[in-house]
């Protein structure tokens, strides 16, 4: 590539020669710094695709590319795939539809009313939009204006993402803006657990005053159960060495076996009731009268901590708990115990609490 004053037509003026894809060219300017410029727009673009296209052309590629890569797609990739025709539907009537069309699906009852509950905030938020007028960045808006904490932010993913999915099968939309969707980071603050002195005193407290939650809170604080699937269980559940959280009873829908530790047997055979009625009201007449305080899913972080502690197989109590590998383990469900701390734990029995 060269820049050379010479003089064209009696003109002086200002040449650059260069070869591209095998062929000479060359280019005359006013000046030399004109050729300068676009000497060093070639460079940038040596095959001189993008500087033969015209302004409009440009655009036209500059939204290409913005658009495939909404999608996830290249360029290519999105010629390739190129979406039908849409067939435009407002997202009030898509999720009445598909409100319906859920009703048909083996839904537990509360999983098909908090699915109800996302799909009637969502067309109230979007009224006069259509599906495929939703963006990403118009969710995110829409859990900040809420003040959805990063877990409730999930919880309402997980009813709309397949909303989306349906949309986009049904040609409503061309892609699910849940797949873009950019979550607050999530809160660092180490989970609740009890202490071995106050799960002691939440189990006296039930003895003594409604011997029938006692199930409950044992399963609970020594099995890891979640509260919704504990709901489910009867004493037919617990056999041998250990409980079985059938598919139909499971989060989810996945059958497995939760081993019985020596004192959660022993919990259980005080007998109590499978599944507890009235619980809530129950419970807190329990909280208030031991004094403990409770937060969410304080059995569960509980029973992991005090798991991982003692058997330091961070596999082992992935597995008693239904995750799929450690990864939710160490995110959500452990505080770091002491070995000591585990012992006495799982040393909390009835004839300990009760004689002492």
């Amino acid at each position: 590539m060269q820049i050379n004053k010479t003089t064209n037509h009696g003109n002086t003026r200002w040449r650059v020669s260069i070869s591209l894809e095998g062929k000479r060219k060359q280019r005359f300017f006013i000046s030399r710094d004109e050729a300068r410029a676009w000497l060093n727009s070639i460079e940038d673009d040596p095959t001189g695709f993008w500087h033969n296209r015209t302004a409009d052309e440009q655009r036209d590629i500059v939204s290409a590319f913005n658009l495939a890569s909404k999608r996830g797609l290249s360029i290519y990739q999105s010629m390739l795939n190129s979406p039908a025709k849409l067939n435009p539907l407002s997202v009030t009537d898509a999720a009445g539809k598909y409100a319906e069309l859920i009703k048909q699906r083996s839904l537990r009852p509360s999983s098909l009313k908090q699915t109800q509950i996302n799909l009637s905030q969502l067309a109230r938020e979007f009224p006069d939009k259509s599906c495929h007028e939703v963006t990403s960045g118009e969710l995110e808006q829409w859990f900040h204006t809420r003040n959805w904490k990063r877990s409730t932010i999930d919880g309402v993913i997980a009813k709309i993402g397949p909303f989306f999915t349906w949309c986009v099968r049904e040609g409503y939309c061309e892609s699910n803006p849940c797949s873009s969707i950019k979550r607050p980071q999530s809160d660092d603050t180490a989970p609740a657990i009890f202490t071995p002195y106050q799960a002691r005193k939440l189990l006296l407290t039930a003895c003594e005053s409604d011997a029938g939650m006692v199930p409950y809170l044992a399963i609970g604080l020594f099995a890891g159960v979640r509260p919704m699937e504990i709901g489910r269980l009867h004493r037919s559940d617990v056999r041998g060495h250990h409980i079985e959280i059938t598919a139909a009873k499971a989060k989810t829908r996945k059958r497995r076996l939760v081993t019985l530790s020596d004192n959660l047997r022993q919990w259980l055979s005080l007998g109590g009731d499978y599944p507890p009625t009235n619980k809530p009201k129950r419970l807190q007449r329990i909280l208030d009268e031991s004094g403990v305080s409770w937060s969410p899913d304080i059995m569960r972080h509980s029973y992991a901590s005090y798991h991982l502690a003692l058997h330091q197989s961070a596999d082992k109590t992935a597995l008693e708990m239904g995750h799929r590998d450690t990864n939710m383990l160490f995110r959500h469900y452990r505080e770091l115990v002491t070995k000591e701390a585990a012992i006495g734990y799982w040393n909390i029995a009835p004839e300990k609490v009760l004689n002492s």
